[in-house]
């Protein structure tokens, strides 16, 4: 036994306790991480679906600002003995095919409309006619006049957006169905 000199008891944590301090924090953090990596790959994709949505419907609204009649007959011939076109596609190097070149007043503007570069990607776009549903919609009316007039102002199409990239998966592609309207009825 000292005497004159104090013993004073310091208690503190042991280093097998600091590390497993660290481990806990370490799984904690690494876990945190790992959420907010796949919330910011979830925005991402949720961003690129809106910007192909949007092009989607920017295709429309440049379509439905062209002549109805030129349209309609690009996909529906007058002469039934002639098949009409299913889809609208310009390829980016080669442009819009000739048909499809009549089809719209500016043909530059039409491929960049199809096949624009948004955010540094690449989407292709491609414009398809709905047979099937517009077959039906002249179904629909009471009567056999309002199955005519139908068939007549409206022409169902589907634009389906892709990445040009070659990822696959349903955020890097989409489709948006919608109506081409005679002029007649825009208003």
């Amino acid at each position: 036994m000292y005497r004159g000199h104090k013993v004073t008891e310091e208690s503190g944590f042991s280093l097998v306790e600091v590390v497993a301090a660290l481990v806990i924090f370490s799984i904690v953090t690494l876990s945190l991480t790992a959420f907010f990596i796949n919330s910011m790959d979830y925005a991402k994709g949720n961003q690129n679906k809106t910007v192909m949505v949007n092009l989607a419907r920017n295709a429309l609204v440049y379509l439905e600002k062209q002549p109805f009649d030129e349209i309609k007959e690009y996909f529906i011939p007058v002469d039934s003995t002639i098949e009409g076109e299913d889809e609208i596609t310009c390829e980016l190097t080669t442009g819009c095919p000739p048909k499809v070149s009549k089809l719209v007043s500016d043909a530059t503007v039409f491929n960049e409309i199809l096949n624009p570069l948004v955010n540094d990607v690449r989407f292709k776009l491609t414009i398809e006619y709905q047979r099937d549903l517009h077959e039906s919609d002249t179904m629909l009316g009471s009567s056999e006049q309002e199955d005519i007039n139908m068939a007549q102002l409206l022409i169902p199409i589907k634009v389906i957006v892709e990445r040009e990239d070659g990822r696959s998966g349903a955020r890097n592609r989409t489709e948006v169905e919608g109506y081409i309207t005679n002029e007649r009825i825009r208003e």
